[in-house]
């Protein structure tokens, strides 16, 4: 295995050290975000002309008055638009999965292009998770410091599987020092034991999901945590936001639902409240992340911020 001009996988007992070459820094996620602009246009009626003038008519001594019908056009509704969002203006993920993408089909040895901000101890983790859960790859890598942080990933997995084909996941994850996720990003594959590989290299690396409150290290007062952001959705499942404490513990969780067209748009904006309660200042991790849905026990994507609670 490989980083760059040279990488050395091993177990997680014992981590190699590759070579890493800089990246330049992703955008800041602290960045200030384009505020979403609804117009919602007034529905026009088109309303019948009336004429003033009376109306005479003649008609045969002994005859009706024949009926008079005016017709009344119909009102036109103009549909609400959706909320556009620019995310030209979002950042970069901190793990961007260059290769395979999604849905890829792929026959051993599988090659991975990515690109990453390793995280404590400079470890990332990288998993090739079987359609039975079960362990087809699994390792830690030990990168070297680069000026920038950031390491270009470029890894060979050779696998075998029992059958002709099975679905599987790719997944790279960083943890901090507490051995919570920092981040994660996954690529829903399918696995074949003969053939020729079809790598999809559309490969989405803007953050998943961009958080424009609470701050990274904001300080949170009165017993709820407001949140707003963007999501990029990978699937119709929701997004589950979580308050991690620095024992693992998840102190709360709010399941979010995203609008039914979602998957259809690059980013929908959400917002939730998450209430809490401490009796003293408590730093938490937050983390937003959607599951897969070939193995709802994955998430296909993760990111999290620092945060303290206080009472």
């Amino acid at each position: 295995m490989t980083l760059l001009a040279s990488l050395t996988g091993c177990a997680k007992q014992q981590p190699a050290t590759p070579a890493a070459t800089s990246l330049p820094p992703p955008p800041s996620v602290l960045a200030e975000l384009p505020v979403v602009t609804v117009a919602y246009p007034t529905p026009t009626v088109k309303a019948a002309t009336v004429n003033s003038t009376p109306l005479l008519v003649k008609t045969k001594a002994g005859t009706s008055i024949p009926p008079i019908v005016l017709t009344q056009a119909t009102p036109e509704d103009t549909p609400t638009p959706e909320p556009t969002v620019k995310e030209s203006f979002f950042p970069n993920a901190l793990i961007q999965i260059i290769e395979p993408g999604q849905r890829s089909q792929i026959a051993t040895p599988m090659k991975v292009v990515a690109s990453v901000l390793p995280g404590y101890g400079n470890l990332i983790s990288l998993q090739l998770v079987g359609e039975d859960g079960s362990l087809i790859h699994d390792r830690v890598l030990k990168v070297v410091n680069s000026e920038t942080g950031w390491v270009n990933l470029l890894e060979e997995i050779k696998f075998e599987i029992p059958t002709a084909g099975e679905e599987a996941m790719l997944v790279i994850t960083t943890y901090d020092e507490f051995d919570r996720r920092i981040t994660q990003s996954a690529v829903e594959l399918f696995l074949m034991q003969i053939g020729k590989s079809a790598v999809n290299k559309d490969a989405f690396i803007k953050e998943p999901f961009v958080v424009r409150t609470p701050k990274e290290e904001a300080v949170i007062k009165g017993g709820l945590v407001h949140v707003e952001g963007y999501a990029h959705a990978f699937n119709a499942n929701p997004i589950i936001i979580e308050l991690l404490t620095e024992s693992g513990g998840v102190m709360e969780t709010q399941i979010v639902k995203l609008p039914r067209n979602a998957v259809e748009q690059n980013y929908v904006p959400f917002s939730a409240d998450i209430p809490y309660s401490v009796d003293i200042k408590t730093p938490v991790r937050m983390t937003i992340r959607q599951r897969s849905t070939f193995q709802p026990s994955i998430d296909i994507a993760l990111s999290s911020r620092l945060l303290t609670l206080e009472p």
